[in-house]
């Protein structure tokens, strides 16, 4: 039987538009991991460890609060009873050699196949993280909107935790793309990022062969 837990091939893109306009974009490997497949991943899928180590490694105590807890008995109290779904996707990059730093970590919630919330992880440089819970009262997250929040994080040392985070997620059957928006009070932009790629089914030469980039 298929796997929902699938690799992305894609690209970062990052603009920072104040002090002083700075740009980069580059390639990436990253992950969508489906929550109740990690046991079967960590069975089957060779150089993939769930809560042990191995070539690629993906911890439950790496994810939201930090506990053993598996990551969906974290997750359920921070996204809702009223955003109950039939599978949530974890997008990250896992541990490769015991090492790993997400800026970011998206948290998935589907319903029918169709995106209804989202918990966006953001991490910082000093051990820091906070959890933004992102949805539309229950509608389908279309791609056609941006989900606003205030912004609850230092993360650069060019930005105070000012201003709000505007996201866009647009999730479908072959890739997912995710903007994400920091601007100020005024509504000026300060930063844009961008995170897409290409899905292709998991598997150990896939894990090997792409593991590292």
């Amino acid at each position: 039987m298929p796997l929902n837990s699938q690799i992305y091939r894609g690209e970062v893109t990052h603009e920072r538009i104040t002090p002083v306009r700075h740009a980069f974009s580059y390639p990436m490997t990253f992950f969508a991991f489906d929550l109740s497949e990690l046991p079967i991943l960590h069975q089957d899928v060779s150089y993939f460890g769930y809560n042990e180590k191995k070539f690629l490694t993906l911890n439950d105590s790496d994810y939201l609060h930090g506990s053993s807890e598996p990551i969906i008995d974290q997750l359920d109290p921070l996204i809702g009873p009223q955003h109950s779904g039939q599978r949530t996707l974890l997008v990250t990059s896992p541990r490769y050699f015991g090492y790993a730093f997400n800026p970011v970590n998206f948290h998935l919630r589907l319903k029918n196949e169709q995106l209804i919330a989202v918990v966006a992880e953001v991490n910082n440089t000093f051990g820091g993280t906070h959890s933004y819970v992102l949805h539309q009262q229950g509608a389908t997250i279309t791609g056609d909107e941006w989900l606003v929040t205030p912004k609850a994080l230092y993360v650069s040392p060019f930005f105070k935790v000012e201003g709000s985070y505007r996201f866009c997620f647009r999730h479908g059957a072959d890739a997912t793309d995710v903007r994400l928006n920091h601007v100020d009070a005024d509504d000026k932009l300060l930063i844009a990022t961008r995170v897409g790629g290409q899905r292709l089914p998991i598997s150990g030469w896939r894990v090997a062969r792409h593991g590292l980039g």
